[in-house]
């Protein structure tokens, strides 16, 4: 008899789960990494009304999350509930879910927490003369005891998953966990108005917003002066929505969203319709792979969006999404057309610039129905640079004796010349079975990405120090993770220490870049590590470094190169046999015609 037929006659085999299982499972959506925590406490200590959150971590938040606020507090019945599985003060029955104002109100966090990890709770209500206390580990409670302390609450979580080692051995190193509790903080902050907050790690200050605080000003303490100051406010209110915030010209874009910020009612949110309007109203100033960066405040009836539709609460579902389309796009493009457009990029716009130096507001004045410029080259990203001030470098001849495959086509590869360069982008050259067309940038790129490649595997990176390091800006999270890989920046090349609270000063970059801008590279240093969670030494980190960094020195569409340079170029990327067929992305950097091809184009075939 099988094992399903034994349980039948014993009774069935559905069975009833204990509550540390229940909730253990419930952890498992709520509970992703010590960012969790933070995230559902900080929850906790706004809707009680805290306006002073203090949050201290130790080991990235794996050690220990303890959030302090001066909220209302709980009375010892109040404790008595709050690690029971959906017990919550914020909702009475089934109608308050049309009306949420609340961050929190299923009642799961607490229990989920105490099931995964070592929790305890400390709170003492404004006019109590004495607090209470409580614990919960791996879901074992203690009663509730009489204790003292300051008004408000104290909650700790510590060895988070102490009792689940296969959800602990999920977690990315400390520099990893902590940037990614920052991460939240730094939105709740930006969200809260009127809320102070600190954050410390292993008894070290790393974050700190003042009760008085605007959001300009909190914006420039986490995120740094440069785009403070660049920022152009975007407000409108027609009644039923009201929307407060700024958005940053396009030369600030990025690869990921992190600086895309949506607060609804005070809630951080990513909603598909915001996110698809923030977008629609850059549409002609951005490449395509590139992400805004806004601070948005929205405001309306609670009524009027349902935030009951994921178990993080981060989506919402509006119910007049099409009225709020057409209003938060039109204030987001008057607010985005205020912005400073002088991008760095190859655009119609910065072309003019560059040939007549004509100001952005003449331009505009001589084009007045034209409100987006599209970009001229939609695949390269946006960059404006004067023709190199070294010519490229010619490399050594081949050695005598390379297999046959480090050479293609040798026979037909004469660079004799003549050259054409088309549109200051591809570059054309005669075969003797037709011609090909080269992307001038895709084979500079794989030229300088396997030159950098060969120069960290022989264990010689050469570094071109500045005399004068250049200072990057960069948030409170990034400065974290920059910093605690230091190290292994400096073994590809990339040296640079903290400046300040939100810059790091960089003292040099690999010698094999040309003309490279430390901004675009330690900002994509640091947006590799965050999404990877992995240090800058693993090796497919160290190529997707490798790849921006190439990507951002190598001659771009739109520079105008001499024939000298032309022959250089061709000339290292023969040497590189058939990796210089596609560039790092993958691309193509050469198409081939042949003649047949072309009498068959024309019908002589």
């Amino acid at each position: 008899m099988s094992t399903r037929e034994e349980a039948s006659a014993q009774g069935g085999v559905i069975r009833r789960m204990d509550e540390l299982v229940i909730c253990q499972i419930a952890a498992g959506e709520v509970i992703e990494r010590p960012a969790s925590i933070v995230k559902e406490l900080l929850e906790n200590a706004l809707d009680a009304g805290a306006t002073q959150i203090q949050v201290d971590l130790q080991e990235g938040g794996a050690r220990l999350v303890r959030v302090s606020d001066d909220g209302c507090g709980m009375t010892a019945a109040d404790l008595e509930l709050a690690f029971e599985p959906h017990a919550t003060s914020k909702l009475r029955d089934a109608s308050d879910l049309n009306h949420i104002a609340s961050l929190g109100f299923r009642g799961e966090a607490l229990a989920s927490m105490g099931s995964v990890g070592r929790c305890s709770i400390f709170s003492r209500t404004k006019t109590a003369e004495t607090g209470h206390r409580i614990t919960n580990e791996g879901g074992q409670e203690s009663p509730v005891e009489q204790a003292g302390g300051p008004r408000g609450s104290i909650v700790e979580v510590r060895d988070l998953f102490y009792n689940t080692p296969a959800r602990r051995r999920f977690m990315k190193r400390p520099s990893t966990e902590l940037s990614r509790c920052l991460e939240v903080l730094q939105r709740a902050a930006l969200a809260q108005l009127g809320v102070g907050f600190v954050a410390t790690h292993d008894g070290r200050r790393c974050y700190d917003i003042e009760v008085g605080m605007d959001l300009s000003d909190r914006i420039r303490r986490t995120f740094g002066a440069e785009l403070a100051e660049s920022l152009v406010p975007v407000e409108a209110d027609n009644g039923r929505f009201r929307i407060t915030g700024f958005v940053a010209p396009p030369r600030f874009s990025r690869r990921d969203s992190l600086r895309q910020m949506w607060f609804l009612n005070g809630r951080t949110v990513k909603d598909r319709v915001l996110i698809r309007c923030l977008r629609e109203a850059y549409r002609g100033f951005l490449v395509e792979g590139r992400v805004p960066v806004a601070f948005l405040q929205l405001s309306m009836d609670p009524t009027l969006v349902d935030v009951n539709v994921h178990p993080a609460k981060a989506e919402v579902r509006f119910r007049e999404d099409r009225h709020l389309f057409g209003f938060l796009l039109k204030a987001l493009r008057e607010g985005v057309q205020q912005t400073d457009m002088a991008t760095p990029g190859s655009s119609l716009l910065s072309r003019a610039l560059v040939r007549d130096g004509r100001s952005l507001r003449e331009m505009r004045a001589s084009h007045p129905g034209q409100t987006a410029l599209e970009p001229t080259a939609p695949r390269t990203p946006w960059r404006v640079r004067e023709m190199p001030a070294a010519p490229l470098e010619i490399p050594r001849p081949a050695q005598q004796g390379a297999p046959p495959s480090a050479a293609p086509n040798a026979a037909t590869d004469d660079l004799r010349g003549p050259f054409l360069q088309v549109h200051k982008t591809y570059l054309v050259r005669a075969l003797a079975d037709g011609f090909e067309v080269i992307d001038q940038h895709a084979l500079h790129e794989r030229i300088t990405f396997e030159g950098l490649l060969r120069d960290l595997r022989a264990g010689r990176v050469e570094v071109q120090r500045s005399l004068i390091p250049e200072v990057v800006e960069v948030s409170r999270s990034e400065l974290e993770l920059l910093i605690e890989h230091r190290d292994s920046l400096a073994r590809i090349g990339i040296e640079l220490d903290a400046f300040g609270e939100t810059a790091v000063a960089v003292h040099g970059l690999p010698a094999r870049l040309k003309n490279p801008k430390a901004q675009g590279v330690v900002r994509d240093v640091a947006e590799i590590i965050a999404r990877t969670g992995k240090a800058p030494d693993a090796e497919d980190v160290i190529e997707e470094v490798l790849h921006r960094t190439a990507c951002r020195s190598s001659v771009m569409a739109g520079d105008a190169l001499g024939e000298d340079e032309i022959k250089s170029l061709l000339s290292q990327g023969q040497a590189l046999g058939a990796a210089d067929q596609t560039c790092p992305h993958a691309r193509p950097t050469r198409v081939r015609f042949t003649l047949d091809d072309l009498e068959k184009a024309f019908h002589r075939k």
